[in-house]
């Protein structure tokens, strides 16, 4: 197997392309937020892209939060505040109606901390130290987020968080990825299997209650059906596959992913398929809630596999 990567200056910031050589696969990450703005892959003779991305490098709020790394926090945090060490904290950065959303770094500028080039796969780590910027949450942390191109279309992306406060802090983590496969999601089948769906309430936040979910354990066609919805996923059958005609994608939840939140936009072109460390509102309802003491470091993983069958 031959890998490459190329990095180039793009409005100030940089656009890292991982490349399979062999299979013809690249993907093109931005320093800004370290997310994965395209996914190319080879099916057939043509290029396939995966991932609907953003055209430039700002009004990620604009564009639905698409592919950014979601932390402090992830999706909803009640009117923004919670307490923590007996205090009570708010959030300024960015606000839904009355909700905080999708945490402080995804449009931080991170650094290139290094890369690496195998014959088996090709590497680039980021790096962003978090230094007290938003009043709700004054506890300094450091965050790397690693892509790896590997084999056979695999993607896997690591996230190591850092304490490097006085005393423990909250933490959740997630990522806001809007897949495509061509067409509209209407004719995607949607496979994964769950311990529930969140109960939630008018404004999106989880009342504490469960539902039993099975609608797509066997796999279903998404059809009309709109999401903005939380899952407790499987732990023994956690695999997330979306899939149109003969092509599909696999989500693997590695280490510390145990929620799944999914969005359907109106324009129905992508579904965003989003691993969650915890639930909407977790600094409050504590569900999946991560604490870090001191210097203590946790680390986040999932992988996405493009995939090819037989049409029967």
């Amino acid at each position: 197997m031959a890998f490459n990567i190329i990095i180039q200056e793009k409005n100030h910031l940089q656009s890292i392309q991982l490349i399979d050589l062999e299979m013809g696969s690249c993907i093109e990450l931005h320093t800004k937020g370290a997310l994965m703005n395209s996914w190319k892959v080879k099916n057939g003779e043509a290029d396939l892209e995966l991932i609907l991305g953003n055209t430039t490098a700002t009004n990620f709020e604009m564009n639905g939060f698409r592919s950014g790394k979601m932390s402090p926090f992830s999706c909803r945090i009640a009117e923004g505040k919670y307490e923590w060490l007996q205090q009570q904290f708010r959030f300024e950065k960015f606000y839904l109606g009355a909700h905080a959303m999708h945490g402080l770094v995804y449009d931080a500028v991170f650094s290139i901390l290094s890369t690496t080039i195998d014959p088996n796969f090709v590497t680039v780590a980021f790096e962003f130290d978090y230094t007290n910027t938003d009043p709700g949450f004054p506890f300094p942390y450091q965050i790397i987020v690693s892509w790896t191109l590997h084999q056979n279309n695999l993607i896997s992306v690591e996230t190591k968080v850092k304490n490097k406060s006085t005393h423990s802090i909250p933490l959740m983590d997630g990522w806001h990825p809007y897949f495509t496969l061509g067409g509209l999601v209407n004719e995607y089948t949607l496979q994964f299997a769950t311990e529930g769906k969140l109960e939630m309430d008018e404004t999106m936040i989880p009342t504490g209650k469960m539902k039993i979910e099975k609608d797509f354990e066997a796999g279903k066609k998404i059809g009309s059906s709109h999401f903005d919805d939380c899952y407790l996923l499987d732990p023994m059958n956690d695999s997330i596959e979306l899939s149109y005609q003969n092509k599909t994608i696999l989500i693997q939840p590695k280490q510390h992913y145990p929620y799944l939140q999914i969005y359907t936009p109106e324009d129905r072109r992508s579904i965003a398929i989003e691993n969650l460390s915890g639930a909407p509102n977790c600094f409050n309802n504590k569900m999946g809630l991560q604490i870090l003491e001191p210097q203590e470091e946790i680390q986040f993983e999932t992988t996405y596999q493009f995939i090819t069958r037989p049409q029967l």
